[in-house]
């Protein structure tokens, strides 16, 4: 295989238990539909969960490292990260799991999505320099560039860093790994992704006037591309909310209140809404959720009530696209899942923290 980025295959590796690729059938519930809806039902329940999820301070650096060179990133609270080989070679090491080292080569994608603290190097033993030690931007730039290490053989990578400070995407970043790695040697993935990652090697490397935006906005498209490629290997008894979203029954509820979390749901209309039995999908739904549908309905609407609130909405506006009949009720359910009224809860938003300046 070519140590470079030129490929169009792409494999996902992980130590991560509920990602084995191996599919059972012997985890099917009473009521299955059978497969042939599985990934249009996945896909659209992924679509729903991530729509109103937006990456926030995304930061790029391209960096050069010649051996022998290793650079070290701090943790970070919902802070997800991917490193893109570009050409060359690396070994990435994850602080606090019991993840091994990882080799990496051209054309591999590195993903840690729960913000680990981690190092790349171009050797085990290689010492490591603090990544805002040695990163420089340029105040016109979007992009910071890093020249590592001495005169050796010669590395270099993209590396992104985004903020996901999403109740609603929490749920997803909460059952990935600490590492995700794509390679190039499966018939997973297509060349859409790869596509969109050399157009965002292309702006990095030559930070054109515009890069900025255009980063942004393809941090959104690669995120939610990981994200189904790594679906697409989760097995069907993987469990976890990932595991809901490859279910076809449980994925179109989900889909079903993500879309319309205003709508006056019961057990009831959402089993009718995927074709089963009203037992069935509530027994189905809370194995692979892990709470009831009701349940989850009005956390998500809670969640998005928050979200509203943060923007600005009025009390009667946020009643009303929660689903909820009245402000009263409205406020009462607000009160039970955040322990304060709409009101002082949007007051803390507007207030400075201790100690800001």
């Amino acid at each position: 295989m070519k140590n470079d980025a030129s490929y169009v295959r792409l494999a996902i590796h992980t130590n991560h238990p509920n990602a084995s690729g191996k599919v059972s059938k012997s985890s099917a519930l009473p009521g299955d539909r059978g497969s042939g809806t599985l990934r249009c039902c996945s896909m659209d329940a992924l679509s729903a969960v991530l729509a109103p999820v937006r990456l926030q301070q995304t930061r790029w650096a391209f960096t050069v490292g010649r051996t022998p060179w290793g650079v070290a990133l701090s943790g970070g609270k919902s802070c997800v990260r991917f490193h893109y080989m570009v050409r060359g070679s690396a070994w990435l090491s994850v602080d606090n799991t019991d993840e091994p080292d990882v080799a990496l080569s051209g054309g591999d994608l590195a993903v840690l999505p729960l913000g680990h603290a981690h190092a790349l190097r171009d050797h085990p033993r290689s010492a490591s320099v603090q990544f805002d030690e040695v990163a420089k931007c340029d105040s016109r730039s979007a992009v910071m560039q890093l020249e590592l290490g001495a005169k050796g053989a010669e590395t270099s990578f993209v590396t992104a860093c985004f903020i996901l400070d999403d109740p609603l995407a929490r749920q997803i970043l909460a059952v990935l790994p600490p590492v995700i790695r794509m390679t190039p040697e499966s018939e997973q993935g297509g060349p859409s992704f790869l596509e969109n990652i050399q157009f965002i090697t292309r702006e990095v490397e030559t930070d054109r006037p515009g890069s900025e935006i255009v980063l942004l906005r393809m941090a959104d498209v690669i995120f939610i591309q990981i994200l189904r490629a790594y679906l697409a290997r989760v097995p069907d008894d993987g469990g976890g909310f990932l595991g809901a979203l490859r279910d076809p029954s449980t994925a179109a509820a989900l889909a079903a209140m993500h879309n319309r979390a205003e709508a006056p749901w019961t057990v009831a209309s959402l089993a009718e809404e995927v074709g089963l039995s009203r037992s069935v999908f509530a027994a189905r739904f809370t194995q692979l959720v892990g709470e009831p549908p009701l349940g989850y309905l009005t956390r998500l609407r809670m969640q998005k009530a928050a979200i509203l609130l943060r923007e600005g909405a009025t009390l009667a506006k946020t009643s009303v696209l929660t689903g909820y009949a009245s402000e009263a009720s409205f406020s009462h359910a607000f009160r039970q899942w955040a322990g304060v009224a709409p009101g002082a809860y949007r007051k803390q938003l507007r207030e400075p923290s201790p100690g800001a300046d």
